[in-house]
């Protein structure tokens, strides 16, 4: 046994576990790992950070040796299986009474766990969450608020319609236990791109109590690797994938009404940002889920002019005239024909 792990048995138990999958990006690792550090220290409590090397090669132990605060890293290796994978190894081995998921190259301010751990513990909430900020990697320029998100009571509420960053959330882990045993959506290596939307979807259906903590404490950094949002295209048919994998596995019911008529809802809003001349089957899938969904009166499928069109044309009527405004798929694709035909 080694000294690092004798120590680990006599101390207490983390109240937090920081679980960061991590497939070769090693320069924005290292900024999320001392910003998870930082956090930690403001915490001024027990905490673990379970960096989760999924098959990379280099093995990160030898790309992190000696820039990594081994008092609170634990490294996990596992052969390349996709980061939602890896989100479900670390949290099969995480310890801590909250869990907190961060990507590779996410930054979060220093206030953030203290935040979250005392809002957590005196509401009772299985999920914290925060406001979007800007910082960058290469000053100390102060925090700049992006976003302040909305206070909602429900889960469904939070993660299909104000959608916060992935690494926004902190949770109880016995509720991510209990959510994650028998998901609706199976790990598919295929929604691998959107990870996140993998988790919240499976989270929707899951009531939970919430508290929302005013502040930037998430934060969005800038950094010169490749992140799978600089291919929008890849993005959205992971996305696309779960959707159609959670409508078709989802239990129609009414505890679960409310997270599929908000799927829908989505699927509706996200055909409408298409852009001009985009995969024709694309745009067809997406208004099946919708018209899968239920419809009530009280979905959010746009403002007073949508409204006002929607009185004459439909909804799908309405949708189409306001998309000839977008912008055309030739003015911002970024993937070629070969690469987007594989996707489909």
């Amino acid at each position: 046994m080694s000294t690092n792990q004798a120590s680990r048995l006599e101390s207490p138990p983390p109240v937090v576990s920081i679980v960061i999958p991590a497939f070769n990006r090693v320069e924005p690792l290292r900024l999320t790992l001392t910003s998870a550090v930082a956090a930690i220290r403001q915490l001024g409590e027990p905490a673990e950070i379970l960096l989760i090397d999924d098959g990379s090669e280099p093995p990160l132990a030898t790309t992190l040796a000696g820039t990594i605060d081994a008092k609170h890293v634990r490294i996990l290796r596992q052969p390349n299986r996709g980061s939602i994978v890896a989100r479900q190894t670390g949290l099969k081995a995480a310890l801590g009474t909250y869990v907190l998921f961060l990507d590779s190259d996410d930054l979060i301010a220093p206030e953030k766990l203290r935040a979250h751990v005392a809002q957590l513990r005196a509401t009772g909430a299985d999920i914290s969450y925060d406001d979007v900020g800007a910082a960058t990697t290469a000053s100390d320029q102060p925090v700049k608020v992006l976003r302040e998100l909305p206070v909602v009571s429900t889960v469904e509420e939070l993660v299909l319609r104000v959608q916060p960053l992935p690494h926004g959330p902190v949770y109880r882990r016995e509720y991510l236990q209990r959510a994650l045993q028998q998901p609706v959506i199976p790990p598919l290596r295929e929604c691998d791109a959107a990870g996140d939307v993998w988790l919240y979807y499976n989270l929707s259906i899951h009531p939970a109590k919430l508290v929302k903590i005013a502040g930037p404490f998430s934060l969005i950094g800038v950094h010169e690797e490749g992140r799978y949002s600089q291919h929008w295209e890849k993005l959205g048919f992971a996305a696309l994938g779960i959707m159609e994998a959670f409508m078709r596995n989802c239990p129609i019911n009414a505890a679960t009404e409310a997270a599929r008529t908000l799927v829908g809802e989505c699927a509706f809003n996200s055909w409408r940002r298409l852009p001009r001349g985009f995969v024709p089957a694309y745009n067809r899938r997406l208004l099946a889920i919708w018209r899968a969904a239920p419809h009530p009166e009280r979905m959010q499928l746009g403002g007073p002019l949508f409204r006002l069109l929607a009185a004459v044309f439909g909804r799908v009527g309405a949708g189409r005239l306001l998309r000839l405004r977008n912008a055309s798929y030739a003015s911002i694709r970024t993937l070629d024909d070969a690469v987007l035909k594989r996707l489909s």
